[in-house]
């Protein structure tokens, strides 16, 4: 079976970046962040740093955020309030601004036809 390719332009695959972002800051596994079930502690916080990078830092919007997590909408909110709830804290606050630059600029390039 071949792999398809990433695509920036899909949801899916901007949700797989912004959660290996997350993941690779916090040392956990992308495909732990993204999975079906809830896992522990860390894996929800990442999961919901994710959503929320994916909604304030690229502009997605709620439903584009839950189609592409597999999560509900309501689930996308509460995860992007208790996440701005975080951003109180001022070095946590830094932290996210610094993943949502770097998520920006990544997830922004589209790779030129030539460069294939």
């Amino acid at each position: 079976m071949e792999e398809e390719e990433f695509n920036p332009r899909n949801d899916r695959d901007t949700a797989y970046l912004a959660a290996a972002l997350v993941g690779y800051a916090l040392g956990l596994k992308a495909q732990k962040i993204l999975a079906a079930d809830r896992g522990g502690p860390a894996h929800s916080r990442a999961r919901h740093i994710a959503m929320y990078l994916a909604y304030a830092g690229l502009g997605m919007s709620l439903s584009r955020v839950s189609s592409a997590f597999g999560r509900d909408r309501s689930t996308i909110a509460r995860a992007c309030r208790i996440v701005e709830d975080y951003r109180e804290d001022v070095d946590f606050d830094t932290w996210i601004e610094q993943l949502c630059v770097g998520l920006r600029s990544v997830a922004q390039v589209v790779p030129s036809e030539a460069v294939a």
